[in-house]
Order: structure tokens, then C-alpha cells, then sequence
């Protein structure tokens, strides 16, 4: 089961335990309401969402008394969660009128307006938004992506419900794509918070962790590179260094130079992988890294 799917199922059954008639009915206005088709001569929708569907038809029946057709298709092909496909219609224009004077509208009202008077509890406005995202969202796998996106085909309704989300402090960013008007999240703390709001914990903190696990790896990857360009500048000098002491020994100059000098020269031709620290440790008696580093680097100057 994907990502989205699997939210979307869950959100669902949460649904089914709401307590409240109020809720229900604002849930499933938002279901409607971002439906493919949501006019008053035809309402449809179009789910591989089956339990969203079989949600659907049972609030319309339980809460207004309404019969809606369900139509199921299997497809032989394509991902396992897409290959059921579920219709809704409405297609009796006396249930239409009936729907929409229950959705408190007005015989010349637009229907891209969002009623908020049927909000009639505080949890009202959390379920209308998670019945639109249940209807018209998607959502990306974060192991991929961050992204998630509500695609409705009326300009006025994206107009109103942007505006809705914005007060609810969930303000989305926007775009046209072909021909459909496309309210999306991009970076995880929106859609996290854009999930805990409509009551998809689960997946929110998924995303959570999954963006904890990418900067971990991240923060490692960028120490093990630190690391080895460390490793490669201690390579490159310690190679210019036995390659300074060697030319010295071949003109005679090493023997010339001072004895804590010449010390340091034989230990690092002795122990050509060795760390200052290292080097320092093996002086008899020892020095510190600093000094180390500051005799190699005469020897180096003295071959110059």
C-alpha cells in the first residue's frame, strides 16, 4: 500500500468514529465539494480510494436520505493501490436540490462558494478541509519527495479555499496545471503541519522521522567527507615531507642540520603513515603535535 493510500484509508477510518452529525456533514461536503464534478445538475467523483467510497455512500444515505451510484472497475494493470477505480454519481436532480439546499445554498448561489455556516462546531472546519483533502489530495512518499497537493478545476474554489486554509494558518502555495488549479505543499513542516491538522498523525510523524533519518545521513555523509579531505591533505603533505627529507639525505644537507631537526626527519621516514600526533608521541623525549608541525615544515622550507 503507498504512502498516500495508506493516510487516506487511515484518515477514513477515523472518520467513520466521528461523533458528532455536524462533523459528518461538513466532512462529506468537503468530499463533495472538491468532487470532480460538484453542480447542481450532476455531482461525481472519483476514487481508487475504496474505503472513501464506501464512506461516501453511506453518509449521503444516512445523513440526507440520498442514494448514491456506485460503479467499481478493476483494472488487470498499473500500481496495486490504482488499479480500483470507484465512481459516485448523483445523477437524480431532485437529490441535487435537496443536497444543496441541506449545503445551505442559495438557488442563485455559485456553487465554488463554501458555505462556512454549515462549520457548526469547532471540529467542523478540521473535517470539511479533511473531506477536500480526502476528495482532491495526493500526497508523495517522503522517502521521494516532499509534497502534497489538492487539484480542483474551478478557479473561484481554490480562490475560497485557499482563503480557508490561510485563516487556519495552513496558507498553501499555488499553481495552474493544466487547466486545474493546484494548492500544494513543498517543504515537510507545512505538509506535517497540514496533516496533524486534518488528524493524520501517523503520517505526519512519519515524515518527521523520515527528514530526521535524511539530515543523519546527511551530517554523517558530510563528517566521512571531512574526514577523508583531512586524510588526503595529511596523505599529500606527508608525501612532499619524506619527499623534501629524502632529496636532503642524497646532498648531504640532513646531516648538516640541527639534531632535533634530524630526529624528526628519520621518524617520519620510519613511520610514513604516522599522524602528527602520532610523531609526536614516538620523540624521545615526546613534543606536541604544534611542534612536530613546525619542524616538518622547516625541514620542508630548509630542502626549498
Amino acid at each position: 500500500m503507498s504512502f498516500a493510500h495508506d493516510t487516506k484509508a487511515s484518515l477514513v477510518t477515523q472518520s467513520e468514529a466521528l461523533k458528532h452529525d455536524c462533523c459528518r456533514r461538513a466532512e462529506l461536503y468537503g468530499i463533495l465539494c472538491m468532487a470532480g464534478v460538484f453542480t447542481r445538475q450532476k455531482c461525481k467523483l472519483v476514487t481508487t480510494c475504496v474505503p472513501l467510497a464506501e464512506l461516501t455512500i453511506k453518509w449521503l444515505d444516512n445523513l440526507y436520505n440520498i442514494t448514491g451510484n456506485l460503479y467499481i472497475t478493476d483494472k488487470k494493470s498499473g500500481d496495486e493501490d490504482e488499479r480500483r477505480s470507484c465512481k459516485i454519481t448523483l445523477p437524480q436532480k431532485k437529490e441535487l436540490e435537496r443536497l444543496f439546499t441541506a449545503f445551505k445554498y442559495a438557488s442563485d448561489e455559485p456553487e465554488t462558494s463554501i458555505k462556512r455556516e454549515l462549520f457548526r462546531c469547532p471540529s467542523c472546519e478540521t473535517a470539511f478541509i479533511r473531506g477536500a483533502f480526502l476528495s482532491a489530495g495526493t500526497l508523495t512518499d517522503p522517502d521521494k519527495s516532499y509534497h502534497l497537493e489538492m487539484s480542483m478545476s474551478s478557479n473561484e474554489l481554490a480562490d475560497n479555499f485557499a482563503a480557508l486554509l490561510t485563516e487556519a494558518e495552513l496558507e498553501p502555495k499555488r499553481m495552474i496545471r493544466k487547466n486545474e488549479n493546484v494548492l500544494y505543499y513543498k517543504d515537510s513542516e507545512s505538509i506535517e503541519n497540514f496533516l496533524a491538522y486534518i488528524g493524520a498523525n501517523n503520517a505526519a510523524f512519519t515524515i518527521m522521522n523520515k527528514k530526521i533519518e535524511r539530515e543523519i545521513r546527511s551530517d554523517a555523509n558530510r563528517i566521512a567527507n571531512s574526514e577523508l579531505a583531512n586524510l588526503g591533505k595529511t596523505v599529500a603533505a606527508a608525501v612532499d615531507q619524506i619527499s623534501a627529507i629524502n632529496a636532503l639525505i642524497s646532498s648531504g644537507e640532513l646531516e648538516r642540520m640541527p639534531d632535533e631537526l634530524r630526529q624528526t626527519a628519520y621518524l617520519r621516514l620510519e613511520n610514513d603513515n604516522a599522524t602528527l600526533s602520532q610523531l609526536a608521541a614516538l620523540h624521545d623525549p615526546p613534543i606536541t603535535k604544534s611542534g612536530v608541525n613546525h619542524r616538518l615544515k622547516k625541514i620542508v622550507e630548509w630542502k626549498s
